[in-house]
């Protein structure tokens, strides 16, 4: 009675990971050759799935890291900017040249988060339109 048991939790654990596995087992208790061969094409779905979720999962990884790097290099440019806003707003004599600092300091500012924004924004498209081929071929 006991191994009856442990074989249905085993064949409930089966059900709840892994449909095809169960149903390739509940379908015979003969064990017969036509079950053996369902099993081993579900492992072998199963298998190319979790290939596909690791090269998924890099993919990912990669993306973010570009990103955060982009991100950084814009913070700490932002930063060097900001310094240099201030260097030039305590150098400032009269009014103008204050007013000067400002300006330039937003159109610097602008630019660059323009210009930062966009290299984000074109590793997230090289990565969408990579994805998108990806689908298509194994379609």
């Amino acid at each position: 009675m006991p191994a009856t048991t442990a074989e249905n939790e085993k064949r409930e654990r089966q059900t709840r990971e892994l449909p095809e596995l169960s149903q390739a087992s509940a379908s015979g208790a003969g064990g017969a050759a036509d079950d053996v061969g369902k099993s081993a094409a579900a492992a072998s779905r199963v298998s190319i799935t979790l290939a596909e979720w690791q090269k998924l999962i890099e993919g990912t990884r990669s993306l973010l890291a570009e990103v955060l790097k982009d991100g950084l290099a814009l913070t700490a440019s932002s930063l060097q900017d900001q310094a240099n806003f201030l260097k030039n707003l305590a150098e400032a004599k009269n009014l103008s040249e204050l007013l000067k600092c400002h300006l330039n300091f937003a159109e610097q500012s602008w630019s660059r988060s323009f210009s930062e924004g966009s290299k984000m924004l074109d590793h997230l498209k090289t990565q969408q339109s990579s994805a998108a081929r990806s689908a298509i071929r194994q379609a």
